[in-house]
């Protein structure tokens, strides 16, 4: 598959780390939805299905990790890293895409119809009747109304409850292990025997927990919308933290203490049945709670998760444009409304056990191929644990056809096949004649300005309000009476699911009312605060443009007038060394038949030191005439450098441009009183003619390369001679050929890092954290907008402090016909 191309949309960095991280972590909630199920079937067997699986989950999650520093722009997360590992096979990374989208597609759903039974479950003893399809309903679509009113909201949301969750969860599972452990009347920590489990029912039940345990890396779906990506990943090794104390210990306390005849595969039942020894008469509410947060989190979490995978597939080409719009506040639409309607058609088939096998099919053929993908990429820098990757791919196959068969031929079958269906069906809508489905609809209707509020607006408030609260207080008094028949304390459970279905309500009511309004005078402001950062940044490019064409010209005045007289001496030097040649060979000849000359040649030869200077005239005019060689590599340099004739866009040679800048740098790299020679080390590959602008282009080497000077004699004023002569200076210079497309050069010192605070504004216009005086802070920030708008590439920085720092460029080897414009 190709280098992704530039799309239409990006995703803006909107999400705080704590959002993402939130997201990350709902992950761990999925276990409430399999524990249960798997201990009905298996009783103590399960803990032998959850380790192998608690493992291979926590090296997944910090395998992504890994793929995720080297993919900070990726959105997606799993899937779309699948994608980039599997680029020689697009099919196949397409279909283990889709296939891992699907395993989240079907949570809403799922998730429906398990808070429609609870809340059936609660309102019986009530004699109340329980609306059951308009409760699944209105239960899988309020994640997707309030999402679209943009992820933040969502994600805000979402943080509120899932910490708290968490907290809850965690809680369960470390206070039933210490109470197994310690209190006088547990059954004891470790079972009396140790029954075994068939190869077959292991299989058959780790196809399902993969739909689990391996779900806690959503965290890396949100780097490439986050603002900070270095704290969204470091989330991934936490979670991993985790895994074992929920997927693991969580399970041995349900397998030791939900023993009771008759709980079936109910999560509500097994759980209270668990905590109940050490919750006591708070095991109802809060197990409710832990059920609730953990449906309404993940299916949170799942539509938030689902448009980024197919916005990623879309913009890098593995489905249409039409998945990659982004509105303005950031909405991923088309696949929104994607995502809901193959959500719709999970919930109207409405059997659970299917929905779940069947999108676990695709969910696990996805993990087989990010375990293949790792293994075929083992060489590459972002993969680790090649060996066992390839061991999991083939204990993976394994389940997938074994324990597949033992759940049913027929509905694997439909697994197998239906990420090719969603694949083909999204590959085939935009060719409708349906202006929805084609993506230039989009963006004439997200340049459209947000419609004003009506005169009637304030009333139509004022009325949505008052309805809400006359509804709440009339509902709330029913129930309240209804519940004193029966006792109040046997319904907290019924409170607790109330409290985050209203959360979420109050949410989408306020994202359709009161929101519009927001989003429209925030919109007004973020434009003109655009506009006056479009004009700073173009006065600053205008005034930087005007110096360096002036400096450009200067240079390259002075090469030429240089240039001029070093020709002259350089070629009349070729002749000078000939007659040199010809009036010592003279000499000799005369010397030869005149061995005896007259007194006064005698003293004449002996006072210039004939013989000394036959010997050293001609290394006398070799070394001008390497003197001259100098001169005029040095003018070339500086012709190339300034690019006055190569202004336009056109093909060049990337390492002539490294080379000519490095030669004008030349006298800072050398050795001085208080410190030795810089160490150049050049890692250079075989690269193709770049298109690209050769002038700018050698104004960010240029910047670089005299960054990483100054970083380096920044480190060396704390350090003696010694200490700098036992730990040289280097900078590191590698270009790398990234594909058939793109190109790679990285520039790297070994000086004393930056934190990531500073990573973080390095780009900015005018952050400098050099004195004043020596520094603008312009220098990265133009150089920044020359690679990613001048040539449609990324510049990336990569340190840590006392680690040193790298500036990675990469742009494609030939430039959209568009893009060819300069900024």
């Amino acid at each position: 598959m190709n280098q992704p191309s530039i799309p239409a949309f990006s995703l803006p960095r909107s999400l705080t780390s704590l959002e993402t991280c939130g997201f990350g972590f709902s992950g761990l909630l999925l276990w409430l939805g399999t524990a249960p199920a798997m201990h009905a079937a298996l009783g103590s067997q399960a803990i032998w299905v959850w380790l192998p699986g608690t493992i291979v989950g926590i090296l997944l999650n910090l395998q992504v990790k890994r793929l995720g520093t080297h993919f900070p722009d990726v959105a997606g997360g799993t899937p779309n890293y699948t994608t980039r590992l599997l680029q020689r096979f697009p099919a196949i990374a397409r279909y283990s895409a889709i296939g891992y989208l699907l395993g989240w597609i079907s949570v809403p759903p799922i998730n429906a119809i398990i808070l429609t039974d609870l809340i059936q479950a609660n309102l019986e003893p009530l004699g109340i009747a329980c609306p059951i399809m308009p409760l699944r309903i209105g239960f899988a679509i309020l994640p997707f109304i309030v999402a679209f009113s943009g992820t933040r909201t969502l994600g805000i949301l979402h943080t509120f409850f899932v910490f708290p969750a968490i907290g809850f969860l965690v809680t369960f599972c470390l206070q039933g292990i210490g109470w197994l452990s310690l209190a006088p009347t547990s059954p004891g920590l470790l079972p009396n025997t140790w029954p075994g489990i068939s190869a077959i029912d292991w299989m058959k039940w780790f196809f399902i927990a993969v739909y689990a345990v391996y779900g806690c890396e959503t965290a890396s779906s949100f780097v490439a919308d986050s603002r900070k990506p270095t704290v969204t990943l470091r989330c991934l090794s936490v979670t991993a933290g985790f895994i074992p104390i929920v997927y693991f210990a969580g399970s041995w306390v349900v397998m030791r203490l939900a023993t009771q005849a008759g709980l079936g595969d109910s999560a509500y039942l097994n759980l209270v049945a668990a905590a109940q020894p050490f919750w006591g008469v708070l095991t109802p509410a809060l197990v409710t709670f832990l059920i609730t947060s953990g449906c309404l989190l993940s299916s949170a979490t799942a539509v938030s998760n689902c448009p980024r995978i197919l916005y990623q597939l879309a913009k890098d080409g593995y489905l249409p444009p039409v998945f990659s719009a982004v509105s303005r506040r950031g909405v991923l639409e088309p696949s929104l409304i994607f995502t809901l309607l193959l959500s719709l058609l999970c919930l109207v088939w409405g059997d659970v056990a299917r929905v779940v096998m069947v999108t676990g099919t695709g969910y696990l053929t996805s993990m087989m191929a990010i375990h293949w993908g790792l293994w075929i990429c083992r060489n590459r820098p972002e993969t680790r644990w090649s060996w066992l990757s390839l061991g999991f791919f083939g204990m993976e196959a394994a389940v997938l056809v074994i324990g597949g068969l033992a759940w049913g031929w027929q509905d694997l079958l439909i697994g197998l096949l239906l990420p090719l269906a969603v694949g083909m069906t999204a590959v085939w809508l935009p060719r409708l004649h349906f202006a929805p489905f084609q993506i230039n609809w989009w963006l004439q209707r997200d340049r459209q300005p947000l419609r004003a509020p009506k005169a009637d607006w304030i009333a139509l408030q004022v009325t949505i309000l008052i309805i809400l609260v006359c509804g709440a207080v009339s509902i709330g008094w029913l129930v309240r009476a209804r519940l004193e028949r029966h006792g109040m304390g046997s319904h907290m459970a019924l409170f607790s699911i109330l409290l985050i279905t209203i959360a979420f309500v109050g949410v989408a009511i306020a994202c359709w009312t009161s929101l519009p309004q927001i989003a429209a005078i925030t919109e007004s402001r973020e434009e003109v605060e655009r506009t006056l950062s479009d004009l700073q940044r173009t006065q600053t490019q205008l005034v930087q443009a005007e110096k360096m064409s002036s400096l450009g010209q200067l240079v390259a005045g002075v090469a030429h007038e240089i240039n001029n007289p070093v020709n002259f001496i350089y070629g009349n030097l070729i002749h000078v060394r000939e007659y040199s040649q010809d009036l010592l060979k003279l000499i000799q000849l005369y010397e030869q038949h005149y061995p005896n000359p007259i007194p006064e040649i005698q003293a004449e030869s002996e006072a210039v030191d004939l013989e000394f200077l036959q010997e050293d005239l001609i290394k006398t005019l070799d070394s001008m005439k390497i003197g001259t060689d100098r001169i005029r590599q040095i003018v070339l340099s500086l012709r190339n450098f300034s690019r006055l004739d190569e202004a336009e866009f056109k093909e060049a040679d990337i390492h002539e441009g490294i080379d000519s800048t490095l030669l004008i740098l030349q006298h800072r790299l050398k050795a001085r009183s208080d410190r030795p020679e810089i160490q150049l080390i050049k890692d250079y590959s075989d690269l193709p003619p770049v298109e690209c602008y050769p002038g700018p282009l050698n104004q960010v080497l240029m910047n670089v390369l005299a960054n990483a000077i100054d970083a380096l004699e920044e480190s060396n004023a704390q350090q003696t001679y010694q200490e700098i002569e036992a730990k040289p200076n280097q900078i590191t210079i590698r270009t790398l050929l990234l594909d058939a497309e793109w190109v790679e050069i990285a520039i790297a010192d070994n000086g004393q890092g930056m934190p990531e605070a500073v990573q973080q504004r390095i780009f900015n216009p005018f952050f400098t954290t050099k004195p004043v005086g020596k520094g603008t802070g312009m220098g990265m920030s133009i150089s920044h907008q020359i690679i990613t708008g001048n040539h449609s590439g990324n510049l990336k920085c990569l340190s840590s402090p006392g680690a040193g720092a790298e500036f990675v460029i990469q742009i494609p080897i030939r430039q959209p016909a568009c893009e060819r414009t300069i900024v």
